[in-house]
């Protein structure tokens, strides 16, 4: 179980599970790119096209809104780029991101050069939108492909200077509308702005996150049987002894070994023995609590974490022989009964790590030679 400040993409809680729900949606193409930082582009540039087709489509029911006859035009100028956008999404479906990102931009910045040459000049402030995208413009390119995001930021800071510094006159009629109406346009463009800058920071950051845990998940997941591997084994045993330290919790740690597991590979082929660990795997963990630990050590070798006081330790140990011993595997209409061995530790106050695992092994051996398919307590 993750901790409270660890990354958990598998988090219940409603705001979570709304924020994964929507990355999902926002995420389409991202299965044609292979690289996690490139899927990371896929699902920032079909944000910017949605907040950019968002941001158009209320600026044109605002301006027909006014009746202001500048705006009534900028309305109408910006209605076919609302339905542009979604260029730009289909692109990245088909798997084109390259070019869907080049789309996005070239909407964007003809959406915005039309909107300040014919409507609003520099007057309410939409040339900042080309400052923002000439920030965004290497964070939305591959690095392998840095020279468009250069390019990007250079055309887009290049028109932000030039229209900034000799300005660009506005419409006659829209001088008609009062001073207090026009700041409170232009605050909303320095908004949109700053908005469109954050939701892209969040969005890198979250893929960020969930691309590292992914890796982690990879380097502690055994990739056969889907359990945890050695290395998150070993993690676990330090994080629950440094626990029982702290709160005197009782511990107890089991090696659980297939019997007789040779035969298996030897007269069904190594496939069947690959899909007969997976099999024994499920119904290890089918055994465990929430917050105990099953993980594959290597071979036909488990090891199990149990938080709970010596005596059901044992009762757990021996429901996972006979769990074991009752389903029989099944493997292309054959059928043959599997047991397993465990030897038993109860952690004391002197045990660490590597003598839980001398004592737990020392009670495997013993399990196998007192005839197997049982359970020996150190």
């Amino acid at each position: 179980m993750a901790a409270a400040d660890e990354f958990d993409p598998a988090d219940r809680r409603l705001p979570e599970r709304l924020w994964r729900w929507a990355m999902r949606w926002l995420s389409m193409g991202r299965e044609h790119a292979t690289l996690a930082s490139q899927q990371r582009k896929v699902t920032q540039v079909n944000v910017a096209a949605l907040m950019a087709m968002a941001a158009a489509a209320l600026t044109s029911l605002v301006f027909w809104r006014t009746g202001n006859a500048a705006l009534v035009r900028g309305a109408w100028l910006n209605l076919p780029f609302v339905l542009a956008f979604s260029l730009v999404w289909l692109l990245n479906r088909r798997g084109r991101s390259f070019l869907a990102s080049w789309v996005l931009f070239l909407l964007v910045m003809a959406d915005i050069l039309m909107g300040i040459f014919f409507v609003q000049g520099t007057q309410l402030f939409l040339h900042y939108f080309l400052l923002v995208f000439a920030l965004v413009a290497p964070l939305l390119f591959p690095v392998s492909h840095w020279r468009s995001g250069v390019f990007l930021f250079i055309i887009n800071a290049a028109l932000f200077a030039y229209v900034d510094l000799y300005g660009v006159a506005a419409s006659p009629a829209l001088a008609l509308i009062d001073a207090a109406s026009q700041a409170l346009v232009r605050q909303a463009v320095l908004g949109s702005c700053l908005v469109l800058v954050v939701a892209l920071v969040m969005i890198s950051e979250y893929s960020a996150a969930l691309s590292e845990w992914q890796l982690q998940q990879l380097a502690s997941s055994d990739p056969l049987t889907g359990l945890p591997n050695r290395l998150a084994l070993r993690e676990a045993f330090s994080r629950e002894l440094a626990r029982r330290q702290r709160e005197f919790s009782p511990m107890s740690f089991a090696m659980a070994d297939i019997d007789f597991f040779k035969r298996v590979n030897d007269e069904w082929g190594h496939d069947a023995g690959d899909r007969a660990l997976c099999h024994v795997s499920s119904i290890l963990r089918a055994q465990v609590r929430a917050g105990e630990l099953v993980s594959r050590m290597g071979g036909e070798e488990f090891g199990v974490i149990l938080l709970t006081d010596p005596e059901k330790a044992t009762l757990a140990a021996e429901r996972m022989c006979r769990a074991v011993e009752a389903a029989p595997f099944e493997d292309e209409g054959r059928t043959r009964t599997i047991t397993i061995s465990i030897g038993l530790v109860h952690m004391e106050a002197s045990d660490d790590e590597q003598s839980a695992l001398r004592r737990a092994d020392a009670a495997l051996y013993a399990a196998k030679n007192k005839g197997r398919n049982q359970v020996v307590v150190a």
